[in-house]
């Protein structure tokens, strides 16, 4: 290796652990009871261990932080969903892709509640911060692209009903996630969250396959014969 690219992997080491400073700063803070306007750079620079001027190096303001600390923190909850419509959306086994479906939920509501703090000031700042909220609503709408394709061919396959609405199924599907986790965890104790998952999982299988949860029959049994 030489020395210009070692000093530049350095460097870019030294960068990702003050932004992973920055980030658990923030999170500590937030989980502190402080709501993220009333947070300063100062306040939030002390936390981390870094100098003010440090933390402009890495951050444009706090806009910056607070969307790319967003994009950290939600990255798990939506590879875990994007993950389960990956491999199921055309694998036929309405057993497995059920049993992954409550894996996939435990996940997202775990990740919901290790990061609550973030994600409640996300959504708050969505109805201030124009840029936090393009951030949010685009991130989403992403997801939505994606699942909504990966249904469409599903559906051209015959696992998914020919007539319903895959692009608005899934939108109100993602949203109805996005709200339901982040307020029932906003407002209740860990104890609840297996009860929460299952009811996700439960509703979005009847929102996207119909009423076959109780049912031991694979989705490849739906395709018509030809």
């Amino acid at each position: 290796m030489s020395t210009t690219t070692f000093k530049a992997n350095s460097g870019h080491q030294r960068r990702a652990i003050v932004d992973q400073q920055v980030f658990r700063a923030v999170e500590s803070l937030l989980e502190a009871g402080k709501s993220f306007p009333e947070l300063s750079v100062a306040a939030i620079a002390k936390e981390a261990g870094v100098a003010r001027s440090t933390f402009y190096v890495h951050f444009a303001d706090k806009t910056d932080l607070l969307i790319r600390l967003a994009s950290e923190t939600t990255a798990d909850i939506f590879s875990a969903a994007n993950d389960w419509s990956e491999r199921n959306a055309l694998s036929g086994d309405a057993t497995a892709a059920r049993s992954e479906l409550d894996a996939t939920c435990n996940r997202i509501v775990a990740d919901y509640r290790r990061h609550a703090s973030v994600l409640a000031a996300v959504l708050s700042a969505t109805g201030y911060d124009p840029a936090v909220a393009r951030f949010w609503f685009d991130r989403i709408a992403i997801f939505i692209d994606a699942t909504s394709e990966r249904l469409n061919r599903a559906q051209e396959s015959g696992l998914v009903d020919r007539e319903l609405d895959v692009r608005g199924t899934v939108t109100m599907a993602a949203w109805s996630i996005e709200r339901t986790v982040s307020q029932t965890v906003a407002t209740t104790t860990e104890d609840s969250d297996e009860q929460l998952a299952r009811t996700l999982a439960r509703g979005l299988w009847s929102m996207i396959f119909g009423n076959t949860w109780v049912t031991t029959v694979h989705l490849s049994d739906r395709i018509p014969a030809t």
